[in-house]
């Protein structure tokens, strides 16, 4: 699977550029809180917790073109939906290691700078 859709990209190309930077920063900003949410959740063996996060985190990556990201943050879900956990640490893990280089990428794609 691609680090971005393409198709979502073309879409963000057609906003200002001080804009798109703006909603990109508010993007990351959204995932780092929702990630120390998954993590209060999973250390809490919180399974709707869990699912709530990667909930948001997958719709907020659907809108940016994170492909990536949003598929781990489906998994994570599905998981947490199921009540089982067991599988999220690992999943949580992959997915927080898949955003610098999706940051790299949507400053690349978009060509914006971002603060990192």
């Amino acid at each position: 699977m691609e680090t971005l859709d393409t198709t979502v990209l073309d879409e963000l190309r057609g906003l200002d550029g001080s804009d798109l930077r703006d909603i990109v920063e508010l993007y990351f900003k959204d995932v780092a809180a929702q990630l120390q949410r998954l993590h209060s959740s999973l250390d809490e063996g919180d399974a709707v917790g869990v699912a709530a996060a990667a909930h948001r985190i997958k719709g907020a990556s659907l809108s940016m073109g994170a492909a990536r990201v949003a598929a781990l943050a489906a998994e994570t879900e599905v998981a947490g939906r199921d009540g089982d956990l067991s599988p999220c640490s690992g999943l949580v893990a992959t997915l927080e290691g898949e955003l610098e280089p999706t940051r790299e990428a949507l400053g690349s794609e978009l060509s914006v700078e971002l603060s990192g």
